[in-house]
């Protein structure tokens, strides 16, 4: 009885092979020499065949869903059925302030006219066009035009005509030819016919429930080649184009992120005012450099924003809806985080907080905030909620770890297997931080490290310290509050807070270079207690009463309109990991402490070492540390200079916990610039 087909393999090999052995279980071939016959090249053709076939079959299936496709028009066709246009190519945007200078005091007016040109400095070598994309125009003051806080654009404005025919384009379709276009520069217009010469302007819509049957609006979508098309209504859900109609597209050809920091820019046209006097004598003072340039939307991104963009049916109302639709429409930041007032402390109303991680730099200019709240987000926002952009926190890592590793069972020298050892770390964050809610974990470094060399490597020990930086105010008295976000660990004689030095005045009115130094607690008693609740209606001062696990801690109230107003402490006590403060008497009721323990919070001081390297204080008190908060406060303090460059103070202290999480606006990150960042000890055995 001959063999069964089998069916299932499809490697190249194990069809033929399947083949052989369906033909010599038929009597014809039972003792057939494949190998050495020209048979053996006839199933090659039919394994081949067979191969290409499932290999086909396979990939059609991907393709038909949006989770396994690989090719770009696949997924773009699949984002089109959830209503997704993915964003094209951004242009970097600047602002300057132009002045145009005249001898005249004539009254008269001078318009800069949509497309005027103006050139950059070099960027990597290379200088790059800006033009304005709105017609500007302004009245004489004195003998000067001045254009304040114009925007300007990066790329070539291109202007195409397209002739309608109903015959050939039954469905008003229009391909637009270029590639590195920016589609938010789009201006459309028609003309009914040639002979025509009014214009009618068309706007892009993509909520078509906003359009009727008049409303003079086009449609955008991305087609094959990685070029977009503009389509128009069927006199249904807008206006339809009559036969023979003259469409007008104008947009903005751009390098996208290539013309990003441009600045420093000079006019390359001439100007004529209302007068017809030409002006060429122009001064031109950046506002801000260029920023937001942005490459095409990748297919990777694609596949994640379309979903969770349909999910929010184009409105601005939870987390997800405002971090989703803020990347597809400003593609120049790398992650964004959104929360609301009700997490700040105090609780706050009305205001939704974002914070943007732009792709290339640390930092978007105020201009460019507000541009976003008033351009992007206002008009799909809630009525009557407020949006704040605020500057991302950076918390830094300093990763320390020793490494033991027998030297005899790898090729690398020590100074190369260090080096493997720092890649892996900066493989580890680029693949786990740099974002938004990131979370650093100890145990997998720890992994990634060991497995560097899993031959050589025998084990390591890792620490991990946190840096914050800040920019002080030099030569004024300011407090500081520097924040974590994390919980930190009380310090110990060998493992404590320490900074880089800067200069103050000591108490002599001698200059010092002083640090931040933390002062280890050997007690835990009672360092304050908060008033939570200061309830009403009370006469005399009521009695507090502490109880927990510590003893002889005591306090006295101090009580205002017949409300409680603070509590002081008399007696600290000692021993105390937990307590609880009852209120009782003074003929009032409502009121309510909590009990702050030494054993979380911390103090700093400032020191030097002198020149027989003795520890001198400066400042015994100066600040706090909320080791549960994770948050410095330091008292008002003049710093007249820092020792580092940038002018940045490096604060650092070690974590609470080898998961290291933070919330909002901070971002976990290891500074690849600095040296210490990562060190590493190898150990031999």
């Amino acid at each position: 009885m001959a063999e069964p087909l089998q069916v299932t393999e499809l490697d190249f090999d194990q069809i033929k092979q399947n083949l052989k052995t369906f033909l010599k279980s038929q009597s014809e071939f039972t003792d057939y020499d494949f190998e050495g016959s020209g048979l053996s090249v006839l199933l090659d053709i039919l394994a081949y065949n067979t191969h290409y076939n499932a290999y086909y079959l396979n990939m059609v299936a991907n393709e038909a869903f949006m989770d396994t496709a690989l090719l770009r028009d696949s997924v773009i066709s699949h984002a089109k059925v959830l209503g997704y246009v993915p964003y094209s190519r951004k242009a970097p945007r600047a602002v300057i302030n132009f002045t145009v200078n005249t001898s005249t005091n004539v009254a008269s007016t001078l318009t800069i006219p949509k497309g005027f040109s103006f050139l950059s400095n070099e960027v990597d070598g290379v200088s790059y066009n800006f033009v304005t994309l709105e017609e500007t125009k302004v009245t004489k003051a004195n003998t000067d035009f001045t254009f304040l806080n114009l925007p300007i654009h990066e790329g070539q404005l291109i202007t195409y005509n397209f002739t309608h025919d109903q015959t050939t384009n039954p469905k008003q379709i229009f391909s637009l030819p270029d590639t590195n276009i920016d589609i938010s520069t789009l201006f459309v217009s028609v003309r009914n016919s040639i002979s025509n010469t009014d214009s009618e302007i068309y706007t892009l819509i993509s909520d078509a429930s906003a359009a009727t049957t008049t409303s003079s609006v086009f449609y955008l979508q991305e087609n094959r080649g990685e070029r977009y098309a503009i389509y128009f209504g069927d006199d249904v859900i807008g206006k339809k184009i009559p036969n023979g109609a003259i469409v007008s597209v104008t947009y903005l050809i751009t390098n996208g992120t290539a013309a990003n920091k441009a600045n420093n820019f000079v006019a390359t046209g001439v100007l004529a005012d209302s007068l017809g006097n030409s002006q060429t004598d122009f001064i031109i003072d950046p506002v801000s450099e260029s920023s937001g340039g942005a490459e095409r939307e990748s297919v990777d991104n694609i596949k994640f924003a379309a979903p969770l963009q349909f999910t929010t049916q184009n409105r601005l109302v939870t987390f997800k809806d405002y971090e989703t639709y803020i990347q597809k429409v400003y593609p120049a930041i790398d992650s964004v985080s959104v929360w609301g007032c009700e997490d700040e402390s105090p609780p706050k109303f009305g205001i939704v907080y974002i914070s943007l991680k732009p792709k290339q730099n640390y930092f978007i200019s105020d201009a460019e905030k507000q541009r976003i709240i008033d351009e992007i987000i206002k008009p799909k926002a809630i009525v009557a909620i407020q949006t704040v952009i605020l500057e991302p926190e950076f918390l830094y890592l300093l990763v320390s770890s020793s490494v033991t590793y027998d030297q005899n069972k790898t090729a690398l020298t020590q100074q190369q297997l260090i080096t493997a050892i720092r890649n892996a770390i900066l493989s580890y964050k680029t693949t786990n931080l740099d974002k938004f809610s990131s979370q650093f974990i100890l145990s997998k470094v720890q992994d990634t490290i060991d497995s560097v060399d899993t031959n050589a490597i025998l084990g390591s020990t890792i620490s991990v310290r946190l840096q914050k930086r800040f920019t002080p105010t030099l030569n004024s008295s300011t407090p500081y509050i520097i924040k974590f976000n994390t919980p930190l660990r009380r310090g110990t004689i060998g493992n404590k807070l320490s900074s880089t030095k800067f200069t103050v005045m000591d108490s002599q009115g001698v200059d010092r270079e002083v640090q931040f130094d933390e002062i280890p607690q050997s007690f835990s008693g009672i360092t304050s207690i908060q008033v939570t609740n200061p309830g009403s209606g009370y006469t005399s001062q009521p009695r507090i009463t502490i109880e927990g696990d510590g003893a002889g801690a005591n306090a006295s109230a101090t009580i205002l309109n017949g409300r409680l107003q603070n509590i002081e402490i008399i007696n600290r006590g000692i021993d105390y990991t937990r307590a609880i403060v009852t209120i009782t008497g003074g003929g009032g009721s409502g009121a309510t402490a909590s009990a702050v323990i030494d054993g979380r919070v911390g103090t700093i001081r400032t020191v030097y070492y002198d020149t027989l390297s003795q520890r001198q204080v400066v400042d015994e008190s100066a600040g706090e540390i909320d080791y549960d908060a994770g948050v410095v406060t330091v008292n008002n303090i003049l710093i007249k200079s820092v020792e580092s460059t940038d002018g940045e103070i490096r604060m650092s202290i070690e974590s609470e916990k080898g998961i290291i999480s933070t919330r909002k606006d901070t971002i976990i990150t290891i500074d690849e610039t600095d040296p210490t960042s990562i060190s590493t000890t190898l150990e031999t055995v």
